[in-house]
């Protein structure tokens, strides 16, 4: 993929999509800062053949992606956290296949990041579902009772996950 290819995708994000805005940098460390609409990213000078920035910008919008998850699902988290008074262990940021988010009996949660790309709602559904197996640690009548009583519009975001889900899965930046 060639840079100039770069600036024109259109980048998942919250439920709308972002445009790459590339410019070069004099420094040592490439820069990624999202305003609005647009992820400017500033590229290091120290990468000077069209791969190696290539390289380098698709490296490092997969590692904004994964720091923008772990902050909404750290924020969520503690939005329920505070709302519902649990504990928990750890928030894991994971690539998985079939699983969106996980709920361990020692309290560790895991959610994918590629759910920071979804609509926030599906992303606050996801983290729903998780803290209601602190309470649960099924799939049972009493478990989807809590996860009504705490998030209403479930049903419409598992509907979204079953229809939009595998554009997530598949998302890939640069091959």
């Amino acid at each position: 993929m060639k840079l100039s290819e770069l600036e024109n995708i259109k980048l998942p994000f919250r439920g709308t999509e972002l445009n790459i805005k590339i410019t070069k940098s004099p420094f040592a460390q490439t820069r990624l800062t999202q305003k609005g609409d647009t992820l400017s990213i500033s590229l290091s000078s120290l990468y000077q053949t069209e791969s190696e920035q290539t390289k380098e910008i698709c490296g490092q919008i997969m590692i904004w992606y994964k720091a923008q998850a772990r902050r909404y699902f750290t924020q969520e988290v503690e939005i329920a956290k505070a709302k519902y008074n649990f504990s928990y262990k750890d928030i894991s940021i994971k690539d998985t296949v079939s699983r969106w988010g996980s709920c361990s009996t020692q309290k560790n949660f895991n959610f994918n990041w590629r759910l920071v790309m979804a609509p926030p709602d599906i992303l606050t559904y996801v983290v729903s579902h998780e803290v209601c197996h602190l309470t649960y640690m099924d799939h049972s009548k009493d478990f989807w009772a809590l996860v009504a009583q705490r998030f209403p519009k479930y049903k419409e975001a598992k509907q979204w996950l079953t229809k939009n889900g595998s554009n997530l899965l598949n998302f890939q930046l640069c091959g």
